[in-house]
């Protein structure tokens, strides 16, 4: 869910951007935590929620229908997610 630069040039200072440089971990991380935040807004509002995933609120994340952990608020299983179609217009390099 990086945003690329080159399309927003205001989005460029001196060759730098002017969002902090973050590890692909912590990227990682905080692209989890908005997925998360997104699906649990959509649920809070009553929006159309991803019927592929079922909020498992014992262990507060998210799996698929058949079990299989698709994301919490610090990880995500990115392959799995693009795989089954769950990322579509998201960053596909995870």
């Amino acid at each position: 869910m990086s945003f690329p630069t080159k399309d927003n040039p205001k989005m460029v200072r001196d060759e730098e951007s002017i969002w902090p440089k973050r590890s692909e971990r912590e990227q990682r991380r905080r692209d989890a935590e908005l997925l998360y935040d997104f699906e649990m807004e959509f649920r809070r509002q009553g929006f159309l929620a991803d019927p592929a995933l079922v909020y498992d609120e014992e262990h507060d994340l998210f799996r698929f229908r058949d079990g299989k952990f698709a994301f919490s608020r610090e990880h995500a299983n990115w392959t799995l997610l693009r795989k089954r179609g769950r990322l579509k217009g998201f960053d596909s390099t995870r």
